[in-house]
């Protein structure tokens, strides 16, 4: 099969994410408002926005702990809305998230906290989940880690584990909330360069939050831009970059003046 080929399958399969029309109320307040987002396998979609824009609200839609006001959030082409017990666990068994604060348990070790979901969620045996593990934390470098607790940790390494524990079950999607929060630029960096390494290795598709411009224009194929509820800008880095939407240029150049701090 030639490139074209390959090409026009991917693009004839339903999108790997996609949401329409999407609506979010909390306590009568919107969140999200007729929000429409469509990210393709294999695409690096990273969401930007101020925060409280949604960001992090948008990725428990796609999980499906929460359900939406009005609209529909689709995986693979089912609407997680519809979706019974049982196939709403199928689905969420091949996400995986990687959180803003790691979300290791302290009272695990590093194996035992990528061991615990390939223990509760398949039919593995030890030598089988210890390998796995092992295979995990030497994909992110840190397989000299499996016997140290989490507090052994700097922020970076856990960041590393996290990411090596959501790859445990070898996630078509992985959505990851904030992931270079609260590192220096330096590590942000190698961050950065293990998403798009171990992405591209895995062939996994990834919904990136961010605020963070460098970041984002590091890892992304795709960038979208949240703003009051909805997506107002989506396309290619060199796109989002040379945007003219007065939001988009505002966040962009870091202004105090313009439609974000006259709107929000």
């Amino acid at each position: 099969m030639n490139e074209r080929e390959q090409r026009t399958d991917e693009e004839d399969e339903p999108p790997m994410v996609e949401m329409r029309g999407v609506c979010l109320d909390f306590e009568n307040k919107p969140v999200l408002r007729q929000l429409n987002l469509s990210v393709r396998r294999k695409q690096r979609m990273v969401i930007m926005g101020q925060s409280g824009a949604g960001k992090s609200t948008l990725l428990r839609l796609i999980l499906g702990i929460l359900r939406p006001t009005a609209g529909g959030v689709y995986f693979q082409g089912r609407n997680i809305e519809h979706a019974s017990r049982r196939q709403l666990n199928n689905a969420r068994a091949r996400m995986a998230m990687v959180f803003q604060s790691s979300a290791l348990i302290s009272s695990m070790t590093v194996h035992d906290n990528l061991a615990l979901p390939l223990q509760e969620l398949t039919h593995k045996r030890r030598a089988q989940i210890h390998r796995t593990v092992e295979e995990k934390l030497s994909m992110v470098g840190m397989e000299e880690t499996g016997a140290l607790m989490p507090e052994e940790l700097s922020g970076g390494m856990r960041k590393r584990v996290a990411i090596a524990r959501a790859l445990v079950m070898e996630p078509e999607l992985i959505l990851f909330d904030e992931p270079t929060t609260g590192l220096d630029p330096v590590l942000s960096a190698v961050i950065d360069e293990l998403i798009i390494d171990l992405t591209e290795k895995t062939h996994a598709t990834s919904i990136i939050v961010t605020h963070e411009l460098k970041s984002a224009f590091r890892v992304a194929t795709r960038i979208a831009m949240l703003f009051q509820g909805r997506i107002i800008e989506e396309s290619l880095p060199e796109g989002f970059r040379g945007s003219h939407n007065p939001v988009v240029e505002q966040f962009i150049e870091g202004r105090t003046e313009g439609p974000i701090h006259n709107g929000s």
